[in-house]
C-alpha cells in the first residue's frame, strides 16, 4: 500500500495537467485557477532543481554516516548485515519524513528510499561468507526496488525492479553451470513477459487513471527488456550469443513481430509510452536488418535510412491529416500540449551535440634524412 493516499496523488497529476492545458492555451487563465483551487494538496514539493541538490546531498549524507559507523565498529566481516541493517532504517526514515514533514518528491525522503535500496542490495551480495554473490545481489536489489516503488510510488524504482529481475538469469552461470547464452536469454524473456502481463492487467483496472499510468510505465519497460535480449545484434554488450543456429534466425524473426505487435496493442489501447518503444523498436530493427543477414555496412548507409526515415514520417503525417478533422479515430499529426512541443525542441537541440565531422588529415612530408657522413667531411660524401 503506498503511503501516500490515491486521491492526493490524481489532484497532483490533474495538477500538473491542468497547468500544461493552460501553457498550451487550451484553458484560460480564470479557468485554470478555479480548477486549481480544487485541487490543493497538503504536501511540501520544490522545483526540480533543488529537488535534485537535496537528493545527492541526501545520498551523500546517508553512505557517508554507514561508512563512519563501518569504520568505527570495525565491522569487517559482518559488514554486509550493517549495510542491510542500514538499508532498513533507511527505509522507514523516507516513511519518518513524508509523514513528519509531508516531502512529495522533495529530494531527502528520495535519497533515504534509494539509499535503502543499493545498501540492501549491495549486504544481500557480500552477507554470506561464502563471497561475493551477484545473484543474490541482483535478487535483492529487484525485490527491494518493488517494495520501494510498491510503498512510495517512486516510478524510477519500479522500472529498476523490472530490470533488476530481467538480469537475475545472467547470474546463474557462476553457480550452477549455466553458461550457455540462450538458455538465460530465455529465461530473462520469460520473466519480461510474466512483467509485462501483470503491468499491463493492473494498468487495465485504472486505465490513465493513478496507479495505471506507473504500470504503464512498466508494461512498457518489460516490452522493452523483451525487445533488447531478442535482438541480439544490441546486446551482445550483455552476454555473448552462443550461435544457435535455430535461436538466431528466431530472435530475427521476433524483432520484426515484436515492434508490429506493440504498435498494434498501443493504438488498441491507447498507450502512448508502448507506442513510442514499439516506433522506436521498429527504427532499431531496420537499423540492425543488415548486421543480422550478414552485410556489409556501407558509408551511405546512414543516408539512406534518414531518407527512408523522412519519407515515412511525412506519409504518415499527410495521411492523418487527411481524415475527417484532420485525425483518424482520433489519433491527429499536430502536438496539441506544450510540454510535447518542449521535449520535441530538447530532442532536436540534443542532435547538435553530436560528433561533427572529423578534420582532415594532413599529410606533412617527413623531414629530411641525412646519412652516411664521414667524420671531416661535413657528410659531403654520405647521402641526403
Amino acid at each position: 500500500m503506498m503511503i501516500y493516499r490515491r486521491d492526493d496523488e490524481r489532484k497532483i497529476r490533474v495538477r500538473g495537467l491542468v497547468t500544461d492545458w493552460t501553457a498550451s492555451g487550451l484553458l484560460q487563465a480564470e479557468q485554470r485557477d478555479r480548477m486549481l483551487a480544487d485541487l490543493h494538496v497538503d504536501y511540501r514539493r520544490t522545483n526540480i532543481y533543488l529537488r535534485g541538490a537535496l537528493f545527492v546531498f541526501g545520498i551523500v549524507l546517508l553512505n557517508a554516516a554507514v561508512g563512519l559507523l563501518a569504520l568505527m565498529l570495525d565491522l569487517r566481516e559482518a559488514f554486509g548485515f550493517l549495510l542491510m541493517s542500514a538499508a532498513i532504517g533507511m527505509f522507514f526514515l523516507a516513511q519518518w519524513l513524508i509523514a513528519r514533514y509531508r516531502f512529495y518528491r522533495f529530494g531527502l525522503e528520495e535519497a533515504s528510499a534509494v539509499s535503502a535500496i543499493v545498501s540492501f542490495g549491495m549486504g544481500a551480495a557480500i552477507f554470506m561468507r561464502s563471497g561475493f554473490s551477484s545473484l543474490r545481489g541482483f535478487i535483492a536489489l529487484a525485490g527491494a526496488s518493488f517494495i520501494v516503488f510498491n510503498r512510495y510510488g517512486y516510478l524510477y524504482a519500479g522500472i529498476a525492479a523490472v530490470i533488476f529481475a530481467g538480469i537475475i538469469p545472467f547470474n546463474f552461470g557462476i553457480f550452477t553451470g549455466l553458461v550457455a547464452d540462450t538458455p538465460r536469454r530465455l529465461m530473462a524473456i520469460v520473466i519480461f513477459v510474466i512483467i509485462f502481463g501483470l503491468a499491463r492487467e493492473r494498468r487495465k483496472d485504472h486505465d490513465d487513471e493513478f496507479p495505471g499510468d506507473l504500470y504503464g510505465a512498466l508494461e512498457t519497460t518489460a516490452w522493452i527488456g523483451i525487445y533488447v535480449l531478442t535482438n541480439l545484434k544490441i546486446s551482445e554488450w550483455l552476454s555473448i550469443p552462443d550461435g544457435v543456429p535455430v535461436f538466431y534466425w528466431a530472435t530475427y524473426a521476433f524483432t520484426w513481430i515484436l515492434p508490429a505487435v506493440g504498435l498494434l496493442l498501443a493504438v488498441i489501447d491507447r498507450h502512448r509510452w508502448l507506442l513510442d518503444a514499439s516506433i522506436l523498436m521498429a527504427i532499431v530493427t531496420l537499423m540492425t536488418n543488415k548486421p543480422y543477414l550478414g552485410g556489409v555496412q556501407k558509408p551511405w548507409d546512414p543516408i539512406v535510412f534518414g531518407l527512408v526515415m523522412i519519407a515515412i514520417a511525412v506519409a504518415l503525417k499527410r495521411w492523418l491529416s487527411s481524415g475527417a478533422d484532420g485525425s483518424r479515430s482520433g489519433f491527429i499529426a499536430e502536438r496539441l500540449l506544450a510540454s510535447e512541443r518542449e521535449r520535441l525542441a530538447i530532442a532536436g537541440g540534443a542532435t547538435a551535440l553530436g560528433p561533427g565531422a572529423p578534420r582532415p588529415h594532413t599529410h606533412e612530408p617527413p623531414p629530411p634524412t641525412f646519412g652516411g657522413g664521414h667524420s671531416g667531411g661535413g657528410g659531403a660524401a654520405g647521402k641526403f
